[in-house]
């Protein structure tokens, strides 16, 4: 079955969420440091779901670094940016926790004070250091809603399971996947001991493989439904298809259980299920309840809706 058909005959919706306003994929559109400088230029999105967060952080296409054994290209692929992690909203501060991540060590540690007004969400950090303008980017439809992590991958010619962490999260039209690294020893040893990954692929050559071996991918549903990449940690998976089927629904214990050919593989991933909801509103607006407010942008229409417009990420 593929996903789509499963949410709609088993609607199910994780225990704990973020606030409904947080809900979506977002782009960012700049982040403002306490220096005065901006950067308006890397691609970064933000797929919420009720528990989930994935996070992919580009340079522009053209300086996008393409994997080669060259050490230049290694070091440079050591700089992106790619995780996955449970978001916790506690006291209206928004913090992540668990998951995984192609860097090794955090590079956001500071909690989000989050405000989102129409399609703009603005992420102060607490310290002042900076400030971030995310641009919702579905449309005003109801779409899926999938939360999903990876709790293990089986070779199914082999039998062998790999304990792999991952998670897929679907808002509407956009979808993101992330797929964590297989040697799991190396990398718990690699983050208690405080190393950065490209401090460890300068030292470690022969664990390069396995360092980079971390995927993170942003979709965009094409034509046809299907799901096509557009952004990734990998520039070569640009292009590919996401595959959404295969899909049975293990529901006394909450997971969804997937077969797939995978780089040649026929591969079976267990997924725990967050939350999965065929028909979810993703709304580029946001509600103003005093009517006061409201008389008065009625009042000003003809100078403060001289210029609006829809602006995008």
């Amino acid at each position: 079955m593929t996903l789509l058909e499963i949410a709609k005959t088993h609607l199910s919706t994780a225990s704990y969420s973020v606030p409904e306003w947080m809900i979506g994929a977002f782009s960012r559109r700049s982040i403002s440091f306490a220096d005065g400088l901006t950067d308006t230029d890397t691609r970064v999105f933000w797929l919420q779901s009720r528990g989930l967060t994935i996070d992919l952080r580009l340079p522009l296409p053209r300086d996008q670094p393409v994997l080669t054994d060259h050490s230049d290209a290694i070091r440079a692929m050591s700089d992106l940016e790619g995780w996955y992690a449970h978001t916790c909203w506690e006291n209206n501060l928004l913090s992540w926790c668990n998951g995984a991540s192609y860097q090794l060590h955090n590079r956001w540690p500071e909690p989000a004070q989050l405000r989102r007004v129409g399609n703009c969400m603005v992420e102060f950090a607490p310290s002042g250091a900076y400030v971030e303008d995310w641009r919702l980017l579905n449309e005003s439809s109801k779409g899926l809603l999938i939360g999903l992590e990876l709790e293990s991958e089986m070779d199914v010619a082999t039998g062998v399971v790999s304990a792999r962490q991952g998670a897929l999260i679907i808002n509407g039209e956009y979808a993101g996947m992330v797929l964590g690294r297989t040697h799991t020893t190396l990398e718990t040893e690699w983050i208690a001991n405080g190393r950065r990954l490209k401090e460890v692929v300068t030292a470690q050559p022969d664990h390069v493989e396995a360092l980079l071996n971390f995927q993170t991918v942003i979709a965009k549903q094409a034509a046809d439904g299907r799901y096509c990449v557009e952004h990734s940690l990998d520039s070569n998976r640009v292009g590919d298809f996401l595959a959404f089927d295969g899909f049975t629904y293990a529901k006394s214990e909450r997971k969804l259980i997937q077969r797939l050919h995978y780089e040649g593989r026929e591969v079976e991933r267990v997924w725990r299920i967050g939350c999965l909801e065929a028909s979810y509103e993703y709304c580029r607006s946001t509600p103003v309840n005093n009517p006061s407010i409201r008389q008065w942008r009625a009042g000003e229409s003809p100078t403060l809706d001289r210029y609006t417009r829809a602006v995008e990420a």
